[in-house]
């Protein structure tokens, strides 16, 4: 199932890792920069031991999110013996994550667009660069953002953009882009401001 949502600024938040601090931080910063919704880009979770704390942070923010491959376990169908281990707070939260989100020709997910998050292998791969060139030459959306990466990393069909998140960047509209986003857990988010078809890396403080 496939989620529409509207929204001018994004807030995006990848690879939380249930890094409390880092995420206070990331949600106080992209708050201060006017973001209006936010788009969580899958694995808030590590081994599930501050998931209720994760879960008290993101429930509450206006915005949706996908799952990761350090999440999956909590989302669709549960084994009894995981769904026993988590308050209800958590299980709800989980249950509303999708594999991807489509925003006004953007596509948010935690892998590359070629890999379907449905499939827990896939959800675990990490692709070539020519993997990820071929995948996105098929994608039809003109911004595709992922996580899963640790780094930052901007590309097109014809290849990887120089640019190494010191600074905004700002894509050009006849191009289509795949854009991988640093993590929460590494000190990293980043605001997406769909007017202005511009990426901010934010610097959690």
């Amino acid at each position: 199932m496939v989620r529409r949502v509207r929204a001018v600024r994004l807030g995006l938040l990848a690879d939380i890792h249930e890094a409390i601090e880092p995420l206070t931080g990331a949600i106080r910063e992209l708050n201060r920069r006017g973001v209006e919704r936010f788009i969580v880009l899958g694995d808030m979770l590590d081994w599930g031991e501050n998931a209720d704390a994760v879960v008290a942070l993101l429930a509450s923010l206006p915005g949706e999110g996908v799952w990761g491959n350090h999440d999956v376990g909590l989302c669709g169908e549960i084994d009894p013996s995981v769904r026993s281990r988590y308050p209800s707070a958590v299980l709800e939260y989980f249950a509303r994550l999708r594999p991807r989100i489509e925003l006004e020709g953007c596509r948010f997910q935690h892998i590359d667009p070629h890999l379907d998050p449905e499939k827990y292998e896939d959800l675990w791969r990490f692709p070539t660069l020519e993997e990820r060139l071929a995948g996105l030459d098929r994608c039809p959306h003109r911004r595709v953002f992922v996580g899963h990466q640790h780094t930052w990393g901007i590309f097109t069909p014809q290849g990887p953009i120089a640019w190494e998140g010191t600074g905004p960047f700002r894509y050009r509209a006849a191009e289509r882009y795949l854009t991988v986003v640093h993590a929460v857990r590494e000190g990293w988010c980043a605001l997406y401001d769909s007017e202005r078809d511009e990426l901010e890396p934010v610097a959690i403080g």
